[in-house]
């Protein structure tokens, strides 16, 4: 009975080394924060883009499309900016907790591995901490044939002997490598040999209370591991979804036809207008050609944009579809969580909890850039249906006299020397400021 006990206590000993070492590192729980959010409802309250760019128009300046502001757009999207800012406050105490976690489960985590008489003969996990490898490996073999000496019915010599044996497994991979592949009743055998106590009777053929225990830790501590790299290929999802969107969203500004072709193409038909007398303003373009050119600008802009709009609101319910997609996986994950009862696995399944705050804060933050991607596509659309309701609004040039009255006037104006110059841009003016690609 003596050996068997040895052999698991041991054996348990001196793996716990590096198993509470790692969840020292591990951070503390904030379970009451968890399962509080509806992501459902979150990522489906983000405004989906308008169909078209006059609905995007009426969606950032309101009932006048004309208007330099954009306080509609502002007060649409604020509804669900306050939904975002609740889920942030649901687990804030948890996020802001995160510094002193850390310390309270690394306290915990070293006590529990001082506690191991292994470790403790080697002089806690301090001292540890500043040996070098050799004597690392020489301390874990003195103290383990100390702990096997201490143990009542221990023969003589057998600590040396557990010292030996261990010192032997570290530094001849050979001999390691062949104690694993032994059966148990050859390892026992081979124990009992280092130990000098080779005619001590079998083991009970039955599991011993330490053994059954260490298998309810080994069990359960795989469990936890397998979980938390479940939750950390959940998390991986989500970066996978934002880095091929946003390929997928550059990909439709960067297609051909796009809104500097267009530039390019009216800038080349405006150097053809031909340019006549416009009186004291100097030589103008002919004006009726000119006006043809620049409601063409307009024309193909808004055009542009009501396709981009198109493809933009398609890849939004794509975006969001996955995300929800990742988000009914986190609910099933977080659902499947606790009943661990062994204290490493306990540790590591808080470290799997903590991660879980980490997955809600992503959670909440894709929700959130699909609110901005929403909010930002609708502001461009918007600005290239303004620019074309005040293009076609304008007057139509019906003769070349009539602009070169015009540019005369401007001309007059200047002269003048009077407070046109002074005069707050008009509307017109600072539409067109916004807007450099429209001429």
């Amino acid at each position: 009975m003596f050996m068997k006990s040895t052999q698991t206590k041991l054996f348990l000993a001196v793996s716990a080394i590096a198993v509470l070492v790692t969840a020292a590192l591990a951070q503390s729980p904030s379970r009451a924060a968890l399962g509080k959010i509806d992501f459902q409802a979150l990522l489906d309250a983000a405004p989906a883009l308008p169909a078209t760019t006059a609905e995007a128009g009426n969606r950032t300046y309101g009932a006048d499309v004309k208007s330099a502001d954009q306080g509609a757009l502002n007060s649409f999207y604020a509804p669900f900016e306050q939904r975002v800012a609740a889920a942030r406050a649901a687990i804030q105490g948890a996020v802001a907790n995160r510094g002193a976690d850390d310390a309270a489960v690394a306290d915990r985590a070293v006590a529990q591995a001082n506690a191991s008489p292994i470790i403790s003969r080697m002089g806690g996990i301090e001292k540890m901490g500043q040996m070098s490898e050799q004597e690392l490996q020489q301390a874990a073999a003195q103290a383990a044939g100390g702990y096997v000496q201490s143990m009542a019915g221990a023969p003589p010599g057998a600590g040396a002997g557990i010292q030996a044996m261990m010192q032997r497994m570290m530094n001849d991979p050979a001999y390691q490598a062949r104690f694993e592949k032994m059966s148990k009743a050859e390892q026992e055998a081979e124990m009992r040999k280092m130990m000098g106590n080779t005619m001590a009777p079998a083991p009970p053929s039955g599991p011993t209370a330490a053994e059954r225990q260490a298998k309810q830790a080994t069990t359960e501590t795989a469990s936890v591991v397998a979980r938390q790299q479940e939750l950390g290929a959940i998390f991986q999802r989500l970066s996978e979804i934002d880095a091929e969107f946003a390929k997928r969203n550059g990909a439709i500004a960067a297609a051909p036809g796009g809104h500097n072709q267009i530039r390019e193409d009216v800038n080349a038909k405006l150097a053809r207008v031909p340019m006549i007398k416009g009186g004291e303003a100097g030589d103008i373009r002919e004006p009726i050609q000119e006006q043809s050119v620049i409601r063409e600008h307009a024309t193909r802009d808004r055009e542009r944009a009501t396709a981009e709009l198109q493809q933009q609101a398609a890849l939004f319910n794509q975006r969001k579809a996955r995300y929800k997609e990742v988000a009914t996986a986190y609910s099933n994950w977080l659902r499947g969580s606790g009943g661990v009862n062994t204290q490493t696995a306990q540790l590591l399944d808080d470290a799997s909890v903590q991660i879980a705050v980490r997955m809600e804060e992503q959670l909440i933050q894709v929700s959130e850039s699909l609110g901005k991607y929403s909010s930002g596509a609708t502001s461009n659309a918007a600005q290239y249906e303004q620019a074309y309701q005040v293009r076609m609004s304008e007057p139509l040039v019906k003769s070349a006299s009539s602009a070169k009255g015009a540019a005369a006037g401007k001309s007059d104006d200047a002269n003048k020397g009077d407070d046109a110059s002074k005069r707050p841009p008009s509307k017109r003016e600072s539409i067109f400021k916004r807007l450099p690609s429209i001429k």
